[in-house]
């Protein structure tokens, strides 16, 4: 796959992509929290590949969070990133097992609660994209306590140009 690298809003890449998982998350008695700057925060990203990274993890935090458990999903900006965080109160996994996390298939085949259905590529997936981005991802994470999952994307300057704000309207 090859990915755009393009001055995407990332505030707002998240805002849309939460939208996607509010019903559901209501139907599971999860509450669901969006914090997004006022302004935005420009990113360099594939706006596509973005959905992709953000759509399976907050998919993995509704999973994984129980009834009447949180979900907090936030954007920050420093100096050379933008920083996504979601983070869930939901059931968490041993420190230990973080470095397997980005295994292929690894949730179908063992670790906590085989009951959850899913492939166990969501992290994987995640991971392949945001490093053709040259973005990261990290996990920090509590048995019982829930996870954050951390993703940085490299920061741009500045808006996108008209030609990307065009890209951008027209796959929304």
């Amino acid at each position: 796959m090859d990915l755009a690298r393009e001055t995407v809003d990332v505030a707002r890449a998240l805002s849309d992509a939460a939208a996607l998982f509010e019903m559901e998350a209501e139907e599971v008695g999860l509450a669901l929290a969006v914090e997004t700057p006022d302004t935005p925060r420009w990113g360099r990203a594939d706006p596509d590949g973005l959905q992709v990274v953000l759509k399976n993890l907050l998919s993995n935090a509704v999973k994984f969070t129980g009834n009447g458990g949180r979900i907090e999903a936030r954007v920050r900006a420093g100096d050379d990133a933008v920083t996504i965080e979601i983070e869930d109160s939901g059931i968490g996994m041993h420190p230990e097992n973080v470095p397997g996390l980005f295994e292929a298939f690894k949730q179908a085949s063992e670790g906590v609660g085989r009951e959850y259905e899913g492939t166990g590529l969501g992290l994987t997936v995640a991971k392949e994209v945001l490093d053709q981005m040259d973005g990261a991802i990290d996990v920090d994470t509590e048995r019982d306590e829930g996870t954050c999952c951390t993703v940085r994307l490299p920061r741009a300057e500045e808006a996108p140009t008209p030609k990307e704000s065009r890209l951008q309207e027209n796959r929304l």
